[in-house]
């Protein structure tokens, strides 16, 4: 078997620095919303060419906040894929909303543009 990533190799590689790194922050307290925080938002930011960056601490809070930002509310209806992680569909009626599932196309694993079309159709009549 080949392994897809090699984590040993890495672990020896980087373990000194991560474990420095993560001892600093506790020591100093401030890893949730402190200096390190800001310093990668701004990082980031500035990797991919934008003024602003929010971090946060998981991708069910990520896809919260992307629904939070397009005012998804009680009586709207989001379309999502069937192959995803169960917080895809979680966050969606945490906010209220009905998440309706749309197959995926076995080509590219995205969702299957036919498949949302007849969805929308047939939720319009």
């Amino acid at each position: 078997m080949i392994p897809l990533i090699n984590f040993k190799f890495q672990n020896n590689i980087y373990r000194k620095k991560i474990l420095s790194g993560i001892s600093k922050n506790i020591k100093k307290g401030d890893f949730i919303l402190g200096y390190n925080v800001s310093l990668l938002e701004k990082k980031i930011a500035k990797y991919v060419n934008t003024k602003y960056c929010i971090s946060c601490s998981s991708g069910t809070d990520a896809l919260l906040m992307s629904l939070m930002a397009y005012n998804i509310k009680p009586g709207d209806v989001v379309f999502t894929t069937v192959y995803s992680y169960i917080s895809t569909a979680e966050v969606i009626e945490f906010l209220g909303a009905t998440p309706v599932f749309i197959d995926i196309d076995p080509a590219t694993y995205n969702m299957d543009s036919s498949d949302l079309a007849n969805t929308i159709k047939n939720i319009k009549k």
